[in-house]
């Protein structure tokens, strides 16, 4: 014996009004062996603005009956009243996207693109995660040193930059084949495609290069002395080549977008000239700077003295800038500001590359022991013999009677020799 029911699905609110108020209540109905239950809903249902009221009043209910074999479900469903087509927004979205999928489904356009972008997400989210795991599994490294490792420098200047300009590569290749309905938008598509190739190779090349150049400049400067002022000639020409690259780089993306360098470089060098003019103690002081970083007549911290339109200057260098003046730090801890240009004519002396200290004084004895002044140079002589610190072959080593005292008739004995180190402090023991 079939029974015969059905049941409403959805147990929305239903709003309706009694002797001017307004009660919601939520019905459940049941043919057949059931019941009429009504259940009275919070008393935030009973709040229902004049809007609520009246969208409420133009809901109609459907009721949709589908048979089984023993029973009917009935499904009551809330619609606008003048039906389906009464929303033309969603119904023209979803035409328009399913002729979207169908065009898409046919073209080899989606089949080309999936890959490329699979591969710059790769690049960006799934590169990065892999290798630390690897990393941590096969060699045993902790994650709190991946961002000063080697590993993590090869992955960010080389592997992603690279990845990425394939992505961008296969992107642009994609799109190469599709036709435009007009002849003006296709050529708009070729160039925006150009640009992007251009640009994404320039940029890539150009990141890896300059990453090669600061690598092989850390390289040379830190397994170097860092005192040895050759590491000074390592940093000038790192970033003269950087510079370089990334000038190269961009002469080479305007030359791919179809602009003339030469243009450009005519109108570059009477702007310099002019420029030139202008400020021509600021160009002055730079080429000084380029000077001195090539030369190293001094470096940072070392102690040099020079004389600057008659003021003698003394101390230690603490700063050698390019457009900024070079700061030396004096004796009595004054910060002296000297423009680059003036290195380049005067004369200065750097002390702390000294190789040896000469000590040169006169020793004065008494004339009385006139007769024993053999006796006393000889014994000085054997006590610069015997010092290790004093310089026995290279240079020299005297000690003679010099001259006679004509105020106080004293005996002078020259003393000359010098001592081996570079650091004043030691020079003065010595001394």
């Amino acid at each position: 014996m079939a029974l015969g029911s059905y049941l409403q699905l959805s147990c929305e609110p239903c709003i309706f009004k009694s002797n001017g108020h307004t009660n919601s209540v939520k019905r459940m109905e049941l043919r057949g062996r059931a019941r009429l239950s009504t259940i009275s809903l919070s008393s935030c249902f009973s709040r229902q603005d004049h809007w609520s009221l009246h969208f409420s009043n133009r809901i109609t209910r459907h009721m949709y009956y589908v048979p089984y074999r023993y029973s009917i479900c009935a499904c009551r469903s809330f619609a606008h009243p003048s039906g389906i087509n009464g929303v033309p927004v969603l119904k023209t979205t979803a035409l328009a996207l399913r002729r979207s999928y169908d065009t898409l489904k046919g073209s080899q356009l989606l089949y080309q693109l999936v890959p490329a972008v699979g591969v710059v997400a790769f690049a960006l989210w799934g590169l990065e995660p892999l290798i630390r795991l690897c990393r941590k599994l096969f060699f045993h490294k902790n994650d709190n040193t991946w961002r000063k490792s080697r590993t993590h420098y090869i992955f960010a200047s080389y592997l992603q930059p690279l990845l990425l300009w394939s992505g961008t590569f296969l992107i642009c290749r994609a799109f190469d084949p599709v036709i435009l309905p007009s002849e003006a938008s296709q050529a708009v598509k070729q160039r925006l495609l150009n640009f992007v190739r251009s640009l994404s190779t320039v940029l890539t090349f150009s990141f890896c290069l300059s990453s090669l150049i600061r690598h092989a400049q850390n390289f040379f400067v830190e397994t170097n002395d860092p005192n040895n002022t050759r590491n000074m000639g390592f940093q000038f020409t790192g970033k003269a080549v950087y510079t370089a690259v990334w000038v190269a780089a961009i002469s080479l993306f305007m030359e791919l977008l179809g602009f003339s360098t030469q243009k450009w470089l005519t109108a570059g060098g009477l702007g310099t000239v002019l420029l030139t003019l202008a400020g021509r103690e600021i160009f002055t002081n730079f080429l000084s700077s380029v000077m001195i970083h090539a030369t190293r007549p001094f470096v940072v911290n070392e102690w040099i003295q020079t004389k600057i339109e008659g003021y003698e200057v003394s101390g230690t260098v603490e700063h050698v800038g390019w457009w900024s003046p070079t700061i030396i730090r004096g004796e009595d801890r004054e910060a002296v500001h000297i423009p680059n240009h003036k290195f380049t004519v005067s004369v200065v002396r750097n002390l702390s590359q000294k190789t040896h200290w000469r000590i040169k004084t006169h020793l004065a004895i008494s004339h009385l022991d006139v007769s024993k002044i053999n006796n006393i140079v000889a014994d000085m002589r054997k006590v610069l013999a015997k010092n290790p610190q004093v310089e026995q072959r290279k240079l020299h080593r005297r000690v003679f009677l010099d001259n006679i005292d004509p105020e106080n008739q004293s005996l002078l004995i020259l003393i000359s020799c010098f001592v081996k180190t570079s650091h004043f402090e030691e020079y003065l023991c010595v001394k």
